[in-house]
């Protein structure tokens, strides 16, 4: 069958549109490589205990997942909220020091967490993977105020 395309049928999508898109997609999970970073190893949960809160994506995602608290305690477990336009997630877990990171494991996630120094300030880098869906999530979290 030969088929034509009318005229007018096929419009291209404005400049800032594209442009949109082109840095949305490329715009991966945030780089900790550089002399602006430096990783602190982490040698005891208590160097990051206290407050956190972060944005939490998925690598694969166009669009922000949503924003999270994270609470690191000193007895090496943690406790996280965070929400979507759509829906909230909760939870908590134990931390363990292993390789200057604190790693978690549960039947649900696992949780890996990285100090930085970023320009003289304390950056958590959260890589997260949910066991049920296979989702990953990653965030870099500051202090909460």
């Amino acid at each position: 069958m030969d088929q034509r395309i009318k005229k007018g049928a096929f419009r291209v999508p404005s400049v800032p549109l594209l442009l949109l898109a082109l840095l949305v997609g490329c715009a991966g999970p945030p780089s900790h490589e550089g002399q602006d970073w430096a990783q602190v190893p982490i040698t005891d949960v208590r160097m990051v205990a206290g407050d956190w809160v972060g944005v939490v994506k998925k690598p694969t995602a166009l669009l922000s997942e949503g924003s999270v608290r994270l609470m690191i305690l000193e007895n090496s477990t943690y406790v996280f909220a965070g929400k979507t336009t759509s829906k909230a997630a909760a939870g908590a877990g134990p931390l363990k020091v292993r390789d200057g990171r604190l790693i978690g494991e549960t039947d649900r996630r696992a949780v890996r967490i990285a100090l930085y120094d970023h320009q003289g300030q304390p950056i958590l880098a959260v890589e997260a993977t949910n066991h049920e869906t296979g989702d990953q999530f990653r965030g870099d979290f500051t202090k909460a105020q």
